[in-house]
C-alpha cells in the first residue's frame, strides 16, 4: 500500500492528525552539546553522545544527574579535527550497549562489558570549493567499567566521512544471529551533488563503496583472520577470499539514513530505518538484505514525480525506467513529503527551503500497553517542533492510516526519538540551536487508560509465545532465554527446584536472559518468566544436566 503526502506550495505541513492522548511532559537534563544518540541504559539511566563535545554521558533519569564516562578527544590521538574551517556532520554520532550490560547478574556483566561508538576523527581535505570535503569515521568498542570507559578497540577503521550527510545510526541486533549479535550501521552519501561535495563521486548504488550504505560487522571477532574477523560470513555480499567494502554491505542505494531500528511485528523482527531525501519523499524503508534503495536514480516511489530534474549526480532522473530495469530495487513503506512533479521543478536551491522534514531518527513500538499504538514507528524531523507516529499492519510491512504528530510545540531540531522499556515514557533530544529546550532532554508520560496485555487477540499472543525460546536443554554451564522485544521490559526470569524453592533471578532490558548454571546441582528445574508489567508469560522446563 501506497501513501502520498502531497505538499501544496512551498509549506512545511502534512496530511496528519495531533494526538488526542494524555501526556505529562518534563525536562530530564539540560546543557548538552548536541546529544546526538540517545540510549536507554541500565538502572533507569540514558546514554547519551553529544557530537561537537565528543563525550559520553549516563544521565539518571530521576533526578538529572549526570556521569561523564568519556571525553574521547581527551582520549584518542589520533583525532585531528581543526577547530577552524568546515566541520564534519554528526562528529560523535552512534552509539550501542551490549546486551550483557542491563544484566543484573555482575558474571554476566563482566563477560562482555562492551559499548560501541562511531565517530569522525580525521578531516582529510575540504579546499572551500565545491570538489570534496573529505573526513574519515572509525566504530571503536570500548569496555565500560565503573564510570568510565576505557580500552578502546578499533571494529572498523577509514570509514568514508564529509561535512554532509554522514548519517551514523549504530545498533546491534535484538538477538544473536549465528552466535553473536551484530552491528547494523547507516552510512549516507557524503553530501554528493551538492554544496562543498558538487562534484564528489555519488556511491550509493556501487557496491565497491561504504557510502550510501547500510553496513552490517560482527560485535565481536568471530575468529577468521585480519580484517574479516569483523564481518559476518551470511553477509549477502561476502566473498572470503578478499575483504573489501562488498563484504560488509547489507542494503544500498541510501542518501542520508539518520535514523535506524529494529521492531518486532506479530511473528518476527524488522528493521527499519528514516531517511532524508532531495526537495521531496523523506523515506521510512523496512530494511532488507541485499536489497537496494534506488538513489541517486529514484526519490521515493518510482512515481516518476523527479523526472528530468537533477537528484544526486543524475542529471536526469526517470524513475520507472529505473525501477523496471532493477528488480532487486524496493520501495520505502512511506514517505512523507510526496511533491509534484511541477513542484519539484520550480523547488529552490536551497534546502531549508524544500518542504521536507529532514527526518533524524526512528524507533519502534510494540509494547500493547497504549490503546491504538501496538506496532508503529515513530520518526523525528529537525525541521518540526513534533514527531510523528505511523501506524504498521501486523505484520509490520506497510503503513496503514494517515501520520498522527505527537510532543508539538517543544522546539524543533529533534535528534532523536526514543521509545523506554515500560512503554509508557518517551525521550526526546533536541539540538543545541532548537527554537526552544535547545540542548535538553524531555520525557513525555502517557497517562491516558493502559490497554493490558491480556485483551491482545489470541493469534497475537500465540505468536509472541512462540517466540520464546529456552536454550539449550538440557543445559550444563548456561542457559538462554530469548523473547520478543514488544515485551514490557524489564523481563525477569526466575529459576525454582521442581519442589517450587527460587535459586536465582534475572532482569533485563534487552531481549535475551543467559543465566549462569553451572553451580547448580543436576536435576529439573522450573524457569519463570514475567514481563515487565507483572504478567506471567510462560513457565518451562530446565533440565540442568
Amino acid at each position: 500500500m501506497r501513501t502520498f503526502l502531497i505538499v501544496v506550495g512551498l509549506v512545511f505541513s502534512a496530511v496528519s492528525y495531533a494526538q488526542n492522548e494524555p501526556f505529562t511532559k518534563r525536562v530530564v537534563a539540560t546543557g548538552f552539546n548536541s546529544a546526538w544518540e540517545v540510549v536507554y541504559g541500565p538502572n533507569d539511566s540514558l546514554w547519551v553522545t553529544e557530537n561537537r563535545n565528543y563525550t559520553i554521558q549516563r544521565v539518571n533519569i530521576a533526578n538529572g544527574n549526570k556521569t561523564q564516562l568519556i571525553d574521547i578527544k581527551a582520549t584518542d590521538g589520533t583525532i585531528n579535527l581543526p577547530s577552524t574551517g568546515q566541520q564534519a556532520q554528526g562528529g560523535l554520532m552512534g552509539m550501542a550497549l551490549h546486551p550483557n550490560l542491563y544484566s543484573s547478574d555482575p558474571a554476566v556483566r563482566a563477560l562482555k562489558p562492551w559499548v560501541y561508538v562511531v565517530y569522525v576523527y580525521r578531516r582529510n581535505s575540504c579546499p572551500g570549493t565545491q570538489t570534496s570535503c573529505v573526513f574519515t569515521t572509525k566504530i571503536v568498542r570500548y569496555t565500560y567499567s565503573g564510570n568510565s570507559l576505557t580500552s578502546p578497540l578499533i571494529i572498523l577503521d577509514n570509514i568514508p566521512g564529509s561535512n554532509d550527510h554522514n548519517s551514523g545510526r549504530l545498533v546491534l541486533s535484538p538477538v544473536m544471529e549465528s552466535g553473536q549479535y551484530r552491528l547494523y550501521y547507516t552510512l549516507g552519501d557524503m553530501g554528493s551533488g551538492r554544496d562543498k561535495n558538487l562534484t564528489r563521486t555519488q556511491n550509493s548504488l556501487n557496491l565497491n563503496s561504504l557510502e550510501g550504505k547500510v553496513i552490517r560487522l560482527n560485535s565481536e571477532d568471530d575468529g577468521d583472520a585480519g580484517a574479516d574477523a569483523w564481518v559476518p560470513d551470511d553477509n549477502p555480499f561476502y566473498n572470503s577470499s578478499s575483504i573489501t567494502a562488498r563484504d560488509y554491505v547489507y542494503s544500498y542505494g541510501h542518501r542520508n539514513p539518520q535514523g535506524l531500528a529494529w521492531g518486532y511485528n506479530g511473528s518476527g523482527y524488522s528493521l527499519y530505518s528514516s531517511e532524508q531525501m532531495d526537495k521531496t519523499d523523506d523515506e521510512v524503508n523496512l530494511i532488507q538484505a541485499g536489497r537496494n534503495y534506488g538513489w541517486d536514480s529514484v526519490a521515493g516511489y518510482c512515481d516518476d514525480n523527479v523526472n528530468g530534474t537533477r537528484i544526486g549526480q543524475t542529471l536526469s532522473a526517470n524513475e520507472s525506467s529505473y525501477c523496471t530495469a532493477h528488480a532487486e530495487h524496493t520501495e520505502p513503506l512511506y514517505t512523507l513529503y510526496t511533491a509534484t512533479a511541477a513542484e519539484v521543478a520550480t523547488m529552490p536551491v536551497s534546502n531549508s527551503l524544500w518542504p521536507t522534514a529532514a527526518l533524524s531518527s526512528i524507533d519502534h513500538y510494540a509494547l500493547g500497553i497504549i490503546p491504538g499504538w501496538n506496532y508503529s514507528v515513530l520518526v523525528s524531523p529537525l525541521k518540526e517542533n513534533l514527531v510523528y507516529r505511523l501506524q504498521l499492519n501486523a505484520n509490520g510491512t506497510a503503513v496503514v492510516g494517515d501520520t498522527i504528530s505527537y510532543f508539538r510545540g517543544d522546539g524543533n531540531r529533534v535528534r532523536r526519538i526514543r521509545v523506554a522499556p515500560d512503554g509508557m515514557r518517551f525521550y526526546v533530544a533536541r539540538d543545541v540551536g532548537a527554537s526552544a529546550n535547545g540542548g535538553a532532554i524531555m520525557e513525555y508520560r502517557y497517562d491516558g487508560v493502559l490497554l493490558k496485555r491480556d485483551t491482545l487477540p489470541r493469534l497475537q499472543r500465540q505468536n509472541i509465545f512462540k517466540q520464546l525460546t529456552l536454550h539449550p536443554n538440557p543445559a550444563g554451564n548456561i542457559v538462554t532465554i530469548d523473547y520478543p522485544r514488544s515485551f514490557a521490559k524489564p523481563a525477569v526470569v526466575e529459576l525454582y527446584t521442581i519442589d517450587g524453592v527460587r535459586v536465582m533471578g534475572e532482569r533485563s532490558f534487552n531481549s535475551q536472559v543467559a543465566l549462569h548454571i553451572g553451580h547448580l546441582r543436576t536435576g529439573v528445574y522450573l524457569v519463570k518468566i514475567t514481563n515487565g508489567v507483572g504478567q506471567l508469560l510462560q513457565v518451562r522446563k530446565l533440565i540442568k544436566k
